[in-house]
């Protein structure tokens, strides 16, 4: 008997660390969490240029981890019922900066290296630099994913937030050019209101 009240107190004991590292703790207008091996999911939120995008934001979300070993960034993107067979190009917005090098890791910012570019979204005026990292295609029911594993990244701290934009092509060369429609951000996240930041520090 002392045996189990004992393993259920064990149990009892991971689920409550279990939860507090996956948990993201609001302070002030960033959210923060533990970079770990544990995954971290976020929700989408509408914007911040588009807001009647259709999407079930109960069910879409953003699931990411670091690997401090190896100092990589593991994100999977998740739509469910957006707009059917539409591709939504998925990455991060570097919040706050002032300067960044020509790349974050293995893909480049959108303006290569120098100064972060300041604009205004939702009354916010933020600084930032935009790297993207692939493309979500939806089925005919509006679903789809993307994954990807980003790194080595240099050590630091990072302030961003996860966008999903509406349609492809933007910074990125193609046979059409560059869409200025298809820059537009769809979804953001974590949101609601662009600038507020997921942290992510990468020792």
């Amino acid at each position: 008997m002392y045996l189990l009240i004992i393993a259920s107190l064990t149990l009892a004991l991971f689920s409550i660390i279990l939860a507090v590292n996956t948990q993201m703790f609001a302070q002030g207008d960033v959210w923060t969490a533990t970079a770990s091996m544990l995954p971290t999911v976020q929700k989408w939120t509408p914007g911040w240029d588009n807001f009647r995008e259709p999407l079930d934001f109960i069910h879409s979300n953003i699931t990411w981890s670091v690997s401090p070993a190896s100092r990589t960034l593991a994100v999977t993107f998740r739509l469910v019922g957006a707009r059917p067979n539409k591709l939504y190009q998925v990455g991060v917005h570097i919040m706050d900066c002032s300067r960044v090098p020509a790349t974050y890791s293995q893909f480049p910012f959108g303006g290569g290296a120098g100064r972060c570019t300041p604009i205004i979204r939702q009354g916010v005026t933020d600084t930032v630099a935009a790297v993207e990292f692939g493309v979500v295609t939806t089925d005919v029911h509006g679903n789809g994913s993307f994954s990807i594993i980003v790194g080595p990244i240099p050590s630091g701290r990072y302030d961003l937030e996860f966008h999903a934009r509406n349609g492809a092509e933007c910074n990125l060369a193609s046979g059409r050019g560059s869409d200025p429609s298809h820059c537009n951000a769809d979804f953001q996240s974590p949101g609601p209101t662009f600038g507020t930041q997921t942290t992510i520090t990468i020792s």
